[in-house]
């Protein structure tokens, strides 16, 4: 559900925002075939222990058919050029690859399908393709300032999150266990009601912060985007 959310207030904010150095001002939708539906994703989760970013690509015909066989890159300044593999070669159309860490900088996508296999229709059943010039801006790594991890925050008062914006995002998501997930716009300040602030031991606050760009090249609802998410927990007392 947070997915479909993301997709409408990222149009919002993105026409709210001024700041022209965005992550959303370096989107471009690239071009393409026309035949593929793609839909990726560039995920990252922050902690101790590090930031590994996991990357996700699936590519169906317009009928929802599996397309198998294609070349997927995504393309990073900091990562050069990265190929994703077939979770099942020939049968999947789904292409993953997981870095050990998340970069700064923008991120781009291409798709080759020259020609691609459609198994879900035939064993010889094929389609020819391709995705190129996509390029979606990168929000850069974040930090929560507030709360702090491990201490106290007061019961039944509000709670004025904080974080990091190396570059403003498309949107940004809060959620704890008792709150959210509620979406915001990326200026790294929101205030969660003391009515959604209750007692805990151990409370957990996620803040993860989105960009999105269309894939005009591809079927409709195709897409590119990236989350990367921060968790601190604390005691409420």
């Amino acid at each position: 559900m947070l997915s479909r959310w993301f997709a409408v207030a990222a149009i919002v904010l993105a026409a709210c925002g001024g700041n022209a150095n965005t992550a959303v001002s370096h989107n471009n939708s690239g071009t393409g075939s026309l035949n593929l539906s793609v839909n990726a994703d560039v995920d990252a989760v922050f902690s101790s222990t590090g930031s590994p970013t996991d990357l996700v690509v699936k590519i169906q015909d317009g009928a929802g058919n599996k397309v198998t066989g294609a070349t997927v890159t995504i393309v990073n300044l900091t990562w050069g050029s990265v190929t994703l593999t077939e979770t099942t070669p020939g049968a999947s159309g789904d292409y993953r690859k997981t870095q050990p860490s998340f970069p700064s900088g923008d991120f781009g996508l291409t798709v080759v399908c020259n020609p691609c296999g459609l198994p879900q229709i035939s064993p010889t059943a094929t389609i020819t393709g391709n995705i190129q010039g996509v390029v979606l801006g990168g929000p850069g790594v974040h930090t929560i300032n507030y709360p702090k991890a491990g201490v106290a925050v007061a019961m039944n008062q509000p709670v004025g999150v904080s974080w990091t914006t190396p570059i403003q995002a498309a949107s940004a998501a809060v959620t704890t266990n008792n709150f959210g997930p509620v979406l915001a716009a990326d200026t790294g300040t929101y205030t969660i009601p003391g009515t959604s602030n209750p007692a805990a031991t151990s409370q957990s606050l996620n803040l993860a912060r989105y960009n999105e760009v269309p894939i005009a090249g591809g079927l409709f609802g195709s897409r590119l985007r990236v989350t990367v998410e921060a968790n601190v927990s604390y005691p409420v007392q």
